[in-house]
Order: C-alpha cells, then structure tokens, then sequence
C-alpha cells in the first residue's frame, strides 16, 4: 500500500519550511539572490527586445521565428543567469548550516569561483530543455508525448537535484556531478522516492493570494492593483524560492552524512521516502 499521507506531507512540509525559516531569520539578506536572479533575466529580455535580437509577436506564439538562435542563446544566458544566483544562495546557505555567517558578498564571491561549472551545467540544462521542449511538443501534437515528456522531465530533476550543492562545494565538474548526485539520491533514500514537501503549491498559494491583495487594490485604482499585486507575487515566489534553496543545502548536507544546523535529523530522514511499502 502506498505509506504515508496527504496530511503527513503537509505536516513534514510545515516543519522543514519552519526550520528554513529558521535559517533565513539569521540570514535575511538570502532572499536578494533569487530577486538579482528575476531582475537579471529581465534585464535581458528586455535588452534582447530593445537591440532587435528578439521580436517580442515571436515570444507569445503569434509569428513565427526567422531564426532560432537568439532564442536559444536568450534561453542559455537566462539559465546562465538563474543558476549563477542559485549557486549563490545554495553557497550562502551551506556556510550558514555549517556555522558559517555568511552575506550577499560571500555568496557572490563563491559562486564565482565556479563559474566556468556553472556555465557548463547552464549549457546542459538548456539543452536538455529544449530537447524535452521537443519532446512534448505542442498541445495538440498528443497528450502521450506530452505525459513522455513530463516523466522524462521529472527524471531529471530527481537526478540532478544536488548538482548545484556538489558543484559548489565540491567543485566537481557537471558530469561527474550529476553523477554524485544520482548516486548520493539513491543511496540515501531509495530508487522509488516522492517528494515529500510541497514548496511548489506553497508557490502557487502565494500567487492566487498575492492576485487577490492585487484585485482588492485594484478596485481602488487598477494601475495600483497591477503593480501591487505583481510585486506581492514577486516577493512571495522570491520566498519560497530561497527557502526552497536552504532546504536543498540542509538535505545535502544531510546526504553527506553531516548534521546541518537548524533541521532536525528525523524531518529530514523523511523528507524522501520509499512510496511503496509493505503490507
């Protein structure tokens, strides 16, 4: 029978966001990563619109691409960018659980010290992206690739769920982190695992409340509304994000044998488990 519960796994969920939490009380400077990380790709976006590189009708669909290639390199340097800063925060937040005291500049500082792994786990991921992309192709192309897809995506992130850790504090190249990474998820807690918390739907709770605090101020004045709610939205998907961060350092940590400040050895032991049990 399938173990566990829909209520343990809220129950687990609240106790590791509360250990991060924890975390980011004596850190609060942490959050900054995944807003550099936002204004960064949109400082891109918008130099790729405004140089011509890009045509914003091609972005949503409603023409069709001369080329591919500037969205391909728009779609690396984005990654480029997204992973830069979370080697930051998982840099940050590994000194942190290791007793360190750790800042922005510090964070910064590491994660240039492996920027030429990050920019090759950057080049892979795009890749992988786009092959995936391809996979799944468009909505009407058949809900079989599309579920191909999503299971192959999903693969992936389990097998690559510690690079950015072993690529930071290691310094292994990407390959042979993604090696270490498959080896320590399995060794640790099994082939057969589920996610057992829930940081995605705390996101998605956070954008339909942050939507709801925009509509209320919408009906004051609409342009206030917008801008209130897509800052709210932007803040609260910046906090789950880098709690989510912390939590993937306490979980490699933990993966390594250590014991990282703030978390409770148990919550993490459960934080992955087995889905099949026996009777």
């Amino acid at each position: 029978m399938i173990s566990g519960g829909f209520g343990t796994s809220i129950s687990n969920t609240f106790k590791m966001m509360k250990s991060c939490l924890d975390v980011l009380k004596k850190d609060k400077e942490l959050i900054l990563f995944p807003i550099f990380a936002a204004i960064s790709v949109i400082a891109l976006l918008g130099i790729m619109i405004t140089s011509g590189a890009i045509n914003i009708d091609q972005l949503d669909g409603a023409e069709e691409p001369t080329s591919v290639a500037p969205y391909v390199v728009l779609v690396f340097l984005a990654n480029f960018l997204i992973v830069f800063f979370n080697s930051a925060l998982i840099s940050a937040a590994l000194e942190r659980l290791r007793g360190g005291d750790p800042n922005v500049s510090s964070g910064l500082s590491h994660a240039l010290k492996h920027i030429h792994h990050i920019a090759i786990w950057s080049i892979i991921v795009t890749i992988v992206a786009i092959l995936i992309a391809a996979i799944k192709g468009q909505r009407e192309d058949g809900i079989m690739r599309n579920i191909f897809g999503s299971l192959l995506q999903a693969g992936w992130a389990m097998m690559t769920f510690f690079v950015v850790p072993i690529i930071v504090s290691e310094n292994l190249t990407p390959i042979t982190a993604i090696k270490r990474s498959t080896s320590l998820f399995k060794q640790t807690w099994g082939q057969q695992v589920t996610a057992n918390f829930g940081f995605g739907i705390f996101q998605i709770l956070a954008i339909i409340i942050s939507m709801g605090i925009g509509w209320f101020f919408g009906i004051l004045n609409p342009t206030l509304g917008i801008i209130v709610g897509t800052v709210s939205a932007a803040m609260s998907v910046a906090f789950i994000y880098t709690l989510e961060g912390i939590y993937k350092a306490a979980l490699y940590e933990f993966a390594l044998g250590e014991k990282p400040l703030e978390f409770a050895q148990e919550d993490l032991r459960t934080a992955y488990r087995s889905r099949l049990a026996t009777a």
